[in-house]
């Protein structure tokens, strides 16, 4: 099947983009080299498009109740304009995708799922909302998705916008709905994939092109660069951020996974709820972890071995170069046992590495507090 091209395949193009099929998507994978994109993105901003990230939209009188039968986490304590990241799971407690869903009001919803899992969680919406009074309708190309992240990011955005984009106005996972140079009708989400301070914008379609040019325009002094998609791989992987076909797929659980935390406890039954809980008490046979190459080793593919003393304990999910960190890193699931900081490990036929549990770039998660 051929790839698509996203609304800014032309921009890319004229940008001299090294651009190859992602995900069912023409994307660029650099625009100059990943590590210098990947630094600047640390050190001052990156601009990204995050192709075929869709707001799937559920509106109705029961848009509250659906969304908090389908989702793990606890949508009625979440005020308004505010977002949070969970799963929607199947029967058995496995993914069918992790999102971020933000409540806009009691009876509007915006769920953002993965953008090959966008027609999965429709359905699953759709199906689960049969008797109750809720819409659910994706709003496919309706817009663009941008991510800007980086320390600039703010600096970047405000002088474009009349909305307050302070710590005090946009707390983590809250949206405003804003102009932005000119353009209405454009949502700012304080979210991001890097662990840097950063915003995820969804623009009308008809002005991603112009708004792309500009954004880059108005942070180059700032030090702005476009990103591609090499870098926002190893930007993730140093934060140990899974995603979905890789690291997380609906053989997984959020325990498992790491992702416990994301469950809050309430009383409504919401798909999965019983596995979860099973889960919770029993404990899981394996764990997703960060695994440390050795200075010098490169990054290992996908599906690569990893053991202990010759024994088989798991396999790489995703990979890439930690250029933070200096070392190249991977993800992957291991035996509950093994699933400690400092465990070595071998990674294929015999270079040691050792576990983390956590990210290994700012682990305490101080940078995208901003």
């Amino acid at each position: 099947m051929d790839a698509k091209k996203t609304p800014l395949y032309h921009s890319f193009i004229n940008r001299g983009a090294k651009i190859r099929n992602a995900g069912g998507y023409y994307a660029p994978i650099a625009f100059s080299d990943p590590k210098t994109e990947h630094l600047t993105t640390r050190e001052k901003a990156g601009l990204f498009e995050i192709f075929g990230q869709f707001l799937v939209e559920v509106t109705g009188r029961d848009a509250e109740r659906l969304i908090n039968e389908t989702h793990i986490a606890d949508v009625t304590k979440l005020p308004d304009m505010k977002g949070t990241y969970c799963g929607i799971l199947n029967e058995r407690g496995c993914f069918l995708d992790d999102v971020i869903t933000w409540r806009v009001n009691a009876r509007k919803f915006w769920v953002c799922p993965a953008p090959h899992r966008v027609g999965v969680i429709v359905d699953h919406l759709k199906a689960a909302g049969q008797e109750l009074e809720a819409n659910v309708v994706s709003l496919g190309y309706r817009y663009t998705s941008l991510s800007i992240q980086g320390p600039q990011s703010r600096a970047c955005l405000q002088a474009m916008t009349d909305a307050d984009l302070s710590n005090e106005a946009l707390k983590p996972f809250e949206i405003v709905e804003t102009s932005l140079n000119g353009v209405d009708d454009v949502i700012i989400s304080r979210t991001g994939f890097t662990g840097e301070l950063g915003y995820e914008l969804f623009i009308p379609t008809q002005n991603a092109e112009d708004l792309y040019d500009a954004i880059l325009e108005q942070g180059a002094d700032k030090g702005l660069v476009p990103c591609g998609v090499a870098a926002m791989v190893s930007l993730r992987i140093e934060k140990r951020y899974p995603i979905f076909g890789r690291d997380i797929t609906e053989a997984n659980n959020p325990v498992e996974a790491g992702l416990g935390w994301t469950i809050r406890a309430k009383e409504v039954a919401y798909t999965g709820k019983v596995s979860i809980e099973a889960l919770k008490s029993s404990g899981t046979e394996q764990e997703l972890v960060l695994i440390e190459m050795p200075e010098g080793a490169d990054a290992p593919e996908a599906g690569i071995e990893l053991s202990v003393e010759g024994q088989h304990v798991g396999r790489v999910t995703s990979a890439a170069m930690g250029h933070s960190v200096g070392r190249a890193l991977a993800m992957g699931y291991v035996t509950s046992a093994l699933a400690n900081n400092g465990q070595t490990i071998n990674v294929g036929h015999a270079q040691s590495a050792k576990i983390h549990t956590g990210p290994i770039y700012d682990p305490q998660n101080k940078r995208s507090r901003g």
